[in-house]
């Protein structure tokens, strides 16, 4: 995967602070200007990543290709029927294409972005990365979830948090490697992390 340390922003290097001047741009090369938290409201704050991914505007850009197999509507699923904006990790996108192409079937996102309201009606994790718009859950037609899970690995090395599910996988966008199931694995935390630890290994060789 190019860029796999990069940042999500093309003009600059994230230094903690949001980039409330810059303009992500996608894969596909669509861009959408960014909204400022406080115009937004504090139902889109970022309380996990400081505002690393900035706040777009859904209105009129759900079907807008952010990659040649994923739209904005494919990140935001039902949120976007509630909510003005969202937060889409330029890396993640970049990440779910490349994983889609190694699957060569289709790749549905269950999970995406998710305002902390959404996050919380769940019952998600208090710093879920998907607050910060740099996690999805997904499935791919056919290929059971450890099979997904080991194209994710593929792609994206020790850099991941993964966990394992009963149908799908989850990814997030991390520096180091992290892993855990959830209810109805197939594998035990153990058995999958150390599951992990050797397919990270032999994809380095």
């Amino acid at each position: 995967m190019e860029n796999q340390h990069g940042p999500d922003f093309p003009n600059g290097e994230y230094q903690g602070k949001p980039f409330s001047n810059s303009t992500p741009i996608y894969p596909s090369g669509a861009s959408f200007p960014t909204v400022p938290e406080e115009e937004a409201g504090i139902t889109y704050s970022d309380p996990v990543d400081n505002a690393r991914v900035p706040l777009i505007k859904l209105e009129d850009n759900l079907r807008t290709h952010l990659s040649p197999n994923f739209t904005v509507g494919s990140f935001v699923g039902k949120v976007g029927r509630d909510y003005h904006y969202a937060r889409i990790s330029v890396d993640l996108v970049r990440t779910i294409q490349a994983i889609q192409e190694r699957a060569q079937a289709p790749l549905f996102i269950v999970s995406g972005y998710r305002p902390p309201a959404v996050n919380e009606l769940i019952k998600g994790a208090d710093q879920s990365p998907h607050i910060a718009g740099r996690a999805a859950d997904f499935k791919v037609s056919g290929i059971e979830p450890l099979e997904v899970a080991a194209l994710a690995l593929d792609e994206m090395g020790p850099h991941v948090g993964i966990g394992l599910g009963a149908g799908t996988i989850h990814i997030e966008l991390r520096e180091d490697l992290k892993s855990w199931v959830y209810t109805g694995a197939k594998l035990s935390h153990e058995e999958f992390s150390e599951w992990v630890q050797e397919r990270t290994q032999r994809a380095s060789l």
